[in-house]
C-alpha cells in the first residue's frame, strides 16, 4: 500500500484556527489536530490529543448503539468514500462558568472524507456545530403544542361526557365543533353535520323563528334561547332546548358556545297533563250537568213515581261521579308513588262471586255469568285485585250496550291465577287495539300517567304490576271482546335448567336446541313470559349463539301466552345490539296467537338497533324455509 497524502501544516494551522468546531483525523483515525473553537468546547489542550487514537481519547459511549455511533460512522466514510452525518447526538459538555459541572449541548456531526486522485481516503474531517437552541426552541414549542393538545383533548372529553347536544360556532355563526352526541342523535358524524348546517335538521314549523332568534343574537351579542323540534336518526322529531352564549375577550367575540337539551319528555307531559285537564273537566261536567237536570225535574214534579226515577237516575250520576273521582285521586297516587298495598290470604273464589254479583247488580240489562270460578287462596291487596276486575267488568258492561251475557272465567295455569271476562259488544278495531297495547307496553306505563281516557285500565295496570301480574285483551270489531288477567301464585321467579346441555337448554319458559344441519339455533317460547324470563332467555341464546359460532335463529312464539310487554324495549334496544355483534345475521319469528305478545315482538323490533335481518310468519315451515335459504 502507497503511503497516504496527510494534510500540509499549513492547512493543518487553518483549520487551528478557522471559526468552529473541527477534528482532522488520519486515515487510520489518529487525531492530526483540532480548532481551537473544539478546544474550547471540550475543555482539552491540542498537545494531549494530538498523535493519539480517537477512541483512546473518545471512549465509545456504551449506552449508545453502535450503528448510531461515532465508529459506525467512521467505518461508513472509510468504506464508502462519502461524507457521513451522524443522528443529533447529546453529549455533556464542561461548562465554561463552572469547571466542576457540565452542561448538555445538542451536536451535529458530520464527517467528510478527503481522497487522493484515485479516490483512496487520505484523512478525515468532523465537524460539530452545536445546535443546542435550536432543539431547545423546537421542544418549547412542541411542548406549548402537546400542552394544548392535550387540553383540547381534555375539553373534548368533557364536552363528549356531557349528557346533551353541545356544539361551538365562529363570531359570524358559522358551526365548527358538534360533540358525539350530536353525532349519535342525528346519526352523522361530525364532517356530515358541519356541512349540512343545522337548519337541515330543524321541523320546518319551527326553522323561520330559529333563524330569527339566532340572527338576533348574531347581531346583539346576547344569549339565544329557543324551543325547536329536531330531526333524529330515526325520522321522528322531538323537542329541544337550545341555548348559546357568547365568549368575548377584551371585547372582540370569539365564538359561541351552545347546547341543544332534550326536553320531548317535558313537552310530552305537559300536552298530556293539558289533555288530562280538558278530559277531566268534561268527564266531570256530564254526570254534574245530569244531577243538575234531575233536581230541577224534581223541584217540578209532585209524582210520586216520576220523583223515585229521577232519585234513582241521580243517585246513578252521583256513583258515577265518585268512581271518576276515586279514579282520579288514585292516578295521582301513583304518579305521586303514594299508592299503598295492604297485602293479605284471602279466597280468590270469593271474592270473584262478590265483584259479580255487585257488578250485576248495577248492570239489569246484563246478564254476568261466573262458568268457572278458582278455589285457591291468594296473598295480595283484596280491595285493590277487587277492584281490577270491578273495572274489566265495567268495561264489558259499558262495551255491550245492547246488553247480552258477560262470561266471567277463572283457573289455575302455570302457577298463576288466570281470570278472563269476555263481552259480546261492539269489539275493538285492530288499529285502536294497537294504540291501546301502545299505552301500555313500557315497563314504568310513563306515557299513560296524564291521559284521561282509560284511567281505570291504567290504575288496573298498575295494581296488576305491582303484585307481578299483567292484562291483555283479544277482540275482534263487532264480536266482541275477552279481558284477561293473571296474577303469579308465588312472588319470586327462577328459570332453573331442567336440561343443560352444550347443544341444548330447557327451562319452564324457553327451549334452546342448535341445528347442527343449518347451523342456526331453534327457540321455542312456552307459556307466560315476564321480563325476568325474556331477559334469561334472551342472556342464554346470545350463550349459545357464541358457543355454537351460528348465525340464524328460529324463534318460535306459538305456544307463548298473554303478553311479555315490558320487555320489549330491553329486546330491541339491547339484547338485539348484543346478539348482532355475537353473530346473529338472520331471525325469523314465529307469531303467537295472542295479539298481545305479536305487537310485543313487533315492538321490539321497530324499535331495534343494528342490522339483523327479521321476518315474521304465521307458518312454521314457511320460516324454515326462508331462514335456509339465507
Amino acid at each position: 500500500m502507497k503511503d497516504r497524502t496527510l494534510p500540509t501544516p499549513e492547512l493543518l494551522s487553518a483549520y487551528e484556527t478557522v471559526p468552529g468546531m473541527y477534528l482532522v483525523l488520519s486515515a487510520e483515525l489518529i487525531i492530526l489536530t483540532a480548532s481551537d473553537s473544539y478546544l474550547k468546547a471540550k475543555a482539552l489542550n491540542r498537545a494531549e490529543i494530538t498523535g493519539r487514537f480517537i477512541f483512546d481519547v473518545f471512549p465509545p459511549d456504551p449506552a449508545v448503539p453502535y450503528e448510531l455511533g461515532f465508529a459506525a460512522s467512521l467505518q461508513e466514510v472509510l468504506s464508502t468514500g462519502k461524507p457521513h452525518q451522524l443522528p443529533l447526538i447529546r453529549q455533556e459538555l464542561p461548562d465554561s462558568g463552572n469547571k466542576t459541572h457540565n452542561r448538555q449541548r445538542y451536536m451535529d456531526i458530520t464527517h467528510t472524507p478527503f481522497a487522493d486522485e484515485e479516490g483512496e481516503v487520505q484523512y478525515i474531517v468532523q465537524h460539530s456545530f452545536d445546535v443546542t437552541d435550536l432543539v431547545r426552541a423546537k421542544k418549547g414549542v412542541e411542548q406549548r403544542e402537546k400542552e394544548l393538545w392535550a387540553s383540547e383533548k381534555h375539553l373534548g372529553f368533557l364536552l363528549n361526557a356531557m349528557p346533551q347536544q353541545v356544539w361551538t360556532a365562529t363570531a359570524e355563526g358559522v358551526i365548527n365543533y358538534v360533540n358525539q352526541i350530536c353525532c349519535f342523535d342525528f346519526g352523522k358524524n361530525a364532517a356530515e353535520l358541519k356541512e349540512l348546517g343545522w337548519e337541515s335538521f330543524v321541523h320546518p314549523e319551527d326553522l323561520p323563528g330559529c333563524v330569527k332568534a339566532w340572527k338576533k343574537a348574531l347581531q346583539t351579542q346576547v344569549e339565544y334561547m329557543v324551543e325547536f323540534r329536531l330531526l333524529m336518526w330515526d325520522g321522528a322529531y322531538k323537542w329541544f332546548l337550545g341555548k348559546a352564549i357568547p365568549l368575548i375577550e377584551n371585547g372582540t367575540l370569539r365564538l359561541w358556545m351552545g347546547t341543544n337539551t332534550n326536553i320531548d319528555l317535558q313537552k310530552s307531559n305537559e300536552q298530556k297533563k293539558d289533555e288530562f285537564l280538558s278530559i277531566a273537566s268534561h268527564e266531570l261536567k256530564t254526570p254534574l250537568t245530569t244531577i243538575k237536570a234531575f233536581n230541577q225535574l224534581m223541584k217540578k214534579t209532585n209524582d210520586m213515581g216520576k220523583l223515585q226515577g229521577f232519585v234513582e237516575k241521580s243517585a246513578a250520576n252521583i256513583f258515577r261521579l265518585e268512581k271518576l273521582i276515586s279514579d282520579l285521586l288514585d292516578v295521582t297516587k301513583i304518579n305521586a308513588g303514594k299508592m299503598t298495598y295492604s297485602m293479605t290470604e284471602f279466597d280468590f273464589g270469593q271474592m270473584l262471586e262478590e265483584s259479580v254479583e255487585s257488578v250485576q247488580y248495577i248492570s239489569p240489562d246484563h246478564e254476568l255469568v261466573l262458568q268457572e270460578k278458582v278455589e285457591v287462596n291468594y296473598t295480595g291487596d283484596r280491595f285493590r285485585i277487587e277492584q281490577v276486575l270491578n273495572n274489566f267488568l265495567s268495561n264489558a258492561v259499558k262495551y255491550s250496550p245492547g246488553g247480552g251475557k258477560v262470561l266471567i272465567n277463572s283457573r289455575l295455569q302455570q302457577g298463576n291465577v288466570m281470570v278472563s271476562v269476555q263481552d259480546f259488544g261492539i269489539g275493538i278495531a285492530s288499529n285502536d287495539l294497537q294504540r291501546l297495547f301502545e299505552r301500555y307496553y313500557r315497563v314504568d306505563n310513563s306515557a299513560l300517567r296524564f291521559e284521561g281516557l282509560g284511567l281505570g285500565l291504567f290504575i288496573s295496570s298498575e295494581i296488576l304490576k305491582r303484585h307481578q301480574g299483567s292484562f291483555w285483551l283479544e277482540s275482534r270489531l263487532g264480536e266482541g271482546s275477552t279481558f284477561y288477567f293473571r296474577l303469579p301464585l308465588s312472588k319470586t321467579r327462577s328459570s332453573k335448567p331442567i336440561i343443560q346441555k352444550p347443544l341444548y337448554y330447557k327451562d319452564d319458559h324457553i327451549t334452546i336446541a342448535y341445528h347442527q344441519e343449518h347451523r342456526r339455533l331453534d327457540v321455542d317460547w312456552t307459556g307466560f313470559q315476564s321480563f325476568e324470563s325474556v331477559q334469561h332467555g334472551g342472556m342464554k341464546l346470545l350463550e349459545m349463539l357464541k358457543d355454537n359460532q351460528c348465525s340464524k335463529i328460529l324463534n318460535d312464539n306459538r305456544n307463548v301466552l298473554g303478553t311479555w310487554s315490558e320487555a320489549a324495549e330491553w329486546t330491541g334496544e339491547v339484547w338485539f345490539p348484543m346478539i348482532e355483534k355475537a353473530g346473529l345475521k338472520y331471525f325469523a319469528w314465529i307469531y303467537s296467537p295472542s295479539m298481545f305478545s305479536r305487537l310485543s315482538a313487533k315492538k321490539s323490533v321497530d324499535i331495534a338497533v343494528g342490522n339483523v335481518v327479521t321476518q315474521f310468519f304465521t307458518d312454521p315451515d314457511f320460516a324454515e324455509d326462508w331462514l335456509n335459504s339465507k
